[in-house]
């Protein structure tokens, strides 16, 4: 386990194969406003990080300036963050103006959202157009107003949730995708070209849903996405090879949905996990005998899912960690899964079956406070700050 220290405070982290980015805001002095910064670190060698690390890696945190006023974004600033594998994803917000979205370096399944044909390295990042797949009932986006509600990332695909106005004056909510779609991630594959089995261009995702039920959270695996619904009930889509999206659909009063690449994991209203999918490296938290694949969502019988302490968990490839909060009592950090890397910071590369205590290790550390959790690519993150005496 490693420190790293950043002196503004973290909004965001987020992770893909050999790289991360980080999300940070702080008070500017002259002016009094919040300002946001952008952070990366690890491999940039496909243009991942912008500018910053593509001759190197970069082995600390060193700010991306992607130069927005050149690009005509002057007063834009970074506001989500995402990763696929070798590419990241910046949406950019200005008040009163429609937001950006950016992609950066590969695009290997599509990835960077722009076609096959584009040259990605002409700058440091490329602009993600939804002009040509927004026409609902045949409208056309009015380019005055778009908002960004989330973004979410697999290994090779994305799915971002948008705020539209349409020439009617209309406002609509939409899901869009692109990228890696021959599971049936993205939904309907009946377009999609057998020798090239992504879609490089955003598509619209259709999402069967009752008007008074919209998406309020989507998770991304490897070649599967669940959507969360206001009602508390899931839309799965893509692959079941491995077990990840088996039950679900039993699912009514559910409060949070995470991936990892091969599981799913499910909180209901009551704040009691469960989990389904791979269980290969540990991730469904028990001891063996449980087979490698589980047919059916498993609860997890652990004091960390009370519902008054389970305040948050961060999927990553295929390792979990859980932030256990309770009144009088120091904050937790919780994990268990894969472990290859030292994902989970124990001072060993075995992979773990049950959940164990991550955070705080030692009496010495008590002092400071877990206060945000992140898990990436065979990595993971643990926000801390000193707690005051």
């Amino acid at each position: 386990m490693r420190k790293c220290s950043i002196s503004e405070k973290i909004i965001h982290i987020a992770s893909g194969g050999n790289h991360t980015l980080l999300l940070s805001e702080y008070i500017q002095e002259d002016t009094g406003l919040i300002m946001k910064s952008l952070w990366g670190c690890g491999n940039g060698g496909s243009g991942q990080l912008g500018n910053c690390g593509r001759d190197e890696d970069a082995t600390v945190f060193r700010r991306i300036n992607l130069q927005l006023a050149e690009y005509g974004l002057e007063g834009y600033q970074p506001r989500l963050i995402c990763c696929s594998w070798e590419t990241s994803y910046v949406v950019l917000s200005s008040e009163r103006k429609p937001d950006v979205l950016l992609s950066m370096g590969s695009n290997d399944f599509g990835d960077l959202g722009v076609g096959r044909g584009t040259s990605v390295h002409a700058k440091p990042f490329q602009t993600v157009q939804f002009n040509h797949c927004l026409e609902v009932d045949g409208l056309a986006l009015d380019g005055v107003y778009l908002q960004v509600i989330s973004i979410s990332t697999g290994q090779h695909h994305v799915i971002v949730q948008l705020h539209v106005q349409l020439r009617d004056e209309s406002r609509r909510t939409l899901i869009i995708g692109w990228g890696a779609a021959r599971h049936g991630q993205l939904g309907d594959t009946s377009t999609l070209n057998k020798n090239t089995p992504f879609f490089s261009l955003p598509k619209i995702i259709e999402v069967p849903h009752h008007p008074n039920d919209p998406v309020v959270q989507i998770a991304l695996g490897h070649q599967h996405s669940v959507l969360l619904h206001e009602s508390g009930r899931l839309t799965e889509l893509g692959s079941n090879k491995k077990s990840q999206i088996a039950g679900l659909d039993e699912f009514r009063n559910v409060s949070f949905v995470g991936c990892t690449w091969n599981g799913t994991y499910v909180v209901d209203v009551c704040g009691t996990l469960y989990a389904t999918g791979s269980h290969s490296k540990g991730q469904l938290g028990r001891s063996p005998p449980l087979t490698s694949i589980h047919p059916h969502p498993v609860e997890f019988p652990f004091r960390i899912t009370s519902a008054r302490c389970l305040s948050g968990i961060a999927c990553g490839s295929e390792h979990i960690l859980v932030l256990k909060t309770e009144p009088g009592f120091t904050p937790e950090v919780w994990g268990w899964g894969w472990n290859e890397h030292g994902n989970l910071g124990l001072g060993s590369t075995m992979d773990v079956h049950t959940p164990l205590k991550l955070w705080p290790q030692e009496v010495d550390h008590v002092n400071l406070i877990a206060t945000g959790i992140w898990a990436g690519c065979g990595t993971s993150w643990i926000a801390l700050e000193k707690q005051s005496l």
